[in-house]
């Protein structure tokens, strides 16, 4: 599903604190127990449960990936695939005889998505026979898009209920009979509103923005409060800028008001931007209750650029950090097949680690085929008639980059996923004067690329891959079988780099099982010598399929972070060879050397050796059996 992903919703991260003052409160759950709570209950069709108590790791699922909050409670139909049509989350019966006000709070992770023609939903619904007949009080609305989901407050006015003896209150999740999501909540009160009280109950900005673009600041503002409220100032903050507006407005107990601050935001840099909003002067005196006053949007703001040739126009996402050092390192990050740069910046997080390494990221967008999908050129077989050099095209961003944005050139590094993990041996092949380290994710290298494989630097090289991956083959396809072309598997691949940098293995062994539901493991070898440049490691994903583990699939490791370190430990400066004068003068043969510089009997077999003679010629020949 997470390819059908890449509509950009307006939903953005929030800090918030739901404390309530002198609030008379009938019930308040955070679902530390691992259990359902006492005199809570549910109704399901599922197979899988329903409703089940746990952190974000273990209940999530492959393509629903869940925000940390503690200890919660979720349904999810995207694990199951189940009849989840009629999930309903009970609380405890409520006598509300007696009591005017009431409003339910709670944390919501819910995206409202649609996928295959059918559309999930979750309602807030009452009965008041026992649960015999369920009616709907309010439908909670998503953002419509599972990969910007995020967990928002959300305040329903129970007051409709107030007077009836017996009344139950469920949370209602439902599939629709599609193969969905689902839906977590947490942090439920209900009670009734005293004194002033108004709620900044969320804010709705983009997660990701392009440079120079006007941004508006909108959010909803509740009255949780007894009291009318009739004004307000919304107030927005970035570094030292303050802008502020004040709203005329009646807003009932358990009414919301959406605004749209007079003031946009325009950020005129890339880099991670943090607005701040704050609600107050309510009626022109204080709140109450400030804790939920003020919410913190964070805003990757991003350069989409284009590199214009001759023959072609490219384009690329660029992320730098605000305080990013002077010559920081840059990592690009690949699509697979069919993807797009927008979408591989999304779900590997590589901006997140960016912010808290300082470097730059850049993902470059394939160009379309013969066939309508988006790809990298490394050669497969029904691509034959394809021309475009990808190879010059990140060649030619990073000689940009390193011109105009203060990258070190000599800590260039890529990763991908898929076809973008191909590229990343290409480059290792080709380019290895530019790239320092590559880290495909589910790659491999194509027979014929291996075979031509001459690079003049030891290029680095992190694999990460599943044994069950059904995409590209743990096991390879060296007959050519599925008409990508000829390839070998991932073990014959680290094989033939091990020996060509003359390598051996210095560590094995298991990263702890964090995630048992992921029905998978990883284990790693890593190649390399004490004291040298090159390492080449190799991290398997047992009974992992075709997937970037830590956004989905294995939850083990996170893949992104785990190239980063990577890279992070890579020498700076790869042994490098000259190239072969053009008169081709040998002089006298000074000394044989391998591609790690140490010095080695010329009689050596089946490695790469050159051989420095005194008039500048360096000669590489490999001697075989």
């Amino acid at each position: 599903m997470i390819f059908n992903k890449l509509r950009l919703i307006l939903i953005v991260l929030f800090i918030s604190s739901s404390s309530l003052v002198a609030q008379n409160i009938l019930v308040d759950e955070t679902f530390d127990d691992l259990n359902l709570p006492d005199g809570w209950s549910q109704q399901t069709l599922s197979s899988d449960g329903g409703w089940l108590n746990g952190e974000n790791t273990g209940l999530q699922s492959d393509w629903w990936d869940i925000e940390p909050h503690g200890n919660f409670i979720a349904t999810n139909d995207d694990e199951c695939d189940c009849n989840k049509s009629e999930d309903f989350l009970i609380l405890p019966a409520l006598n509300l005889d007696g009591i005017g006000g009431l409003i339910m709070s709670f944390a919501s992770y819910y995206s409202g998505e649609s996928y295959q023609g059918d559309t999930e939903s979750a309602t807030i619904e009452f009965s008041l026979d026992d649960g015999a007949t369920w009616s709907v009080l309010e439908s909670v609305e998503g953002n419509g898009n599972s990969d910007y989901t995020v967990w928002e407050n959300v305040s329903i006015n129970l007051s409709s209920l107030s007077g009836n003896p017996n009344v139950l209150i469920a949370f209602r999740y439902n599939d629709n009979g599609g193969w969905m999501f689902g839906w977590g909540i947490d942090d439920v009160q209900v009670y009734e509103p005293q004194g002033l009280d108004a709620e900044l109950t969320s804010l709705s900005m983009p997660s990701n923005a392009a440079m120079n673009s006007i941004l508006s600041v909108e959010g909803t503002i509740t009255n949780v409060g007894a009291d009318l409220i009739e004004s307000l100032d919304v107030t927005w903050i970035y570094d030292t800028q303050e802008y502020a507006q004040t709203f005329s407005i009646i807003l009932y107990t358990g009414e919301s008001f959406t605004f749209t601050h007079q003031d946009n935001f325009t950020p005129t840099s890339v880099g991670n931007f943090n607005i701040e909003v704050v609600v107050s002067n309510i009626n022109e005196v204080s709140d109450d209750n400030a804790s939920n006053n003020s919410l913190s949007a964070n805003i990757m703001v991003v350069e989409y650029g284009e590199l214009l040739g001759e023959n072609y126009n490219r384009e690329y996402i660029y992320y730098h950090p605000l305080d990013a050092p002077e010559n920081c390192p840059l990592v690009f990050v690949c699509h697979g097949y069919s993807g797009s740069a927008e979408g591989i910046m999304n779900y590997s997080e590589f901006n997140s680690i960016a912010d808290e390494y300082g470097f730059a990221v850049c993902y470059p967008q394939g160009i379309e085929d013969s066939y309508g999908y988006t790809f990298f050129n490394v050669g497969y077989e029904f691509q034959n008639n394809e021309t475009v050099d990808d190879v010059a095209f990140l060649e030619e961003l990073t000689d940009l980059f390193v011109e105009t944005n203060s990258i070190n050139p000599d800590n260039v590094f890529c990763t991908g996923m898929s076809n973008g993990g191909d590229l990343c041996y290409l480059l290792a092949c080709e380019a290895s004067e530019t790239f320092a380290g590559v880290a495909p994710i589910a790659g491999m290298i194509m027979q014929d690329i291996m075979d031509e494989c001459s690079p003049s630097h030891s290029v680095g090289i992190l694999e990460v891959h599943g044994t069950e991956d059904n995409v590209t083959y743990f096991d390879g396809d060296p007959q050519n079988l599925d008409d990508w072309g000829a390839y070998p598997s991932i073990p014959a691949t680290i094989d033939f780099f091990t020996e060509l940098y003359g390598i051996e293995l210095l560590s094995s062994g298991t990263f702890p099982d964090i995630a048992p539901n992921d029905g998978s493991d990883v284990s790693f070898d890593k190649y390399g010598l004490e004291d040298a440049c090159a390492e080449v490691w190799l991290y398997t994903v047992n009974g992992g399929g075709h997937d970037w583990p830590g956004s989905f699939g294995n939850m083990d490791i996170n893949s992104s972070l785990e190239a980063w370190l990577f890279f992070s430990e890579l020498c700076s400066e790869p042994l490098a060879v000259d190239p072969i004068p053009s008169n081709n003068s040998r002089g006298e043969l000074i000394k044989v050397v391998d591609v790690l510089g140490r010095t080695v009997d010329p009689s050596t077999k089946n490695t790469t050796l050159f051989y420095i003679y005194s008039g500048g010629l360096v000669e590489k020949v490999i001697v075989s059996e």
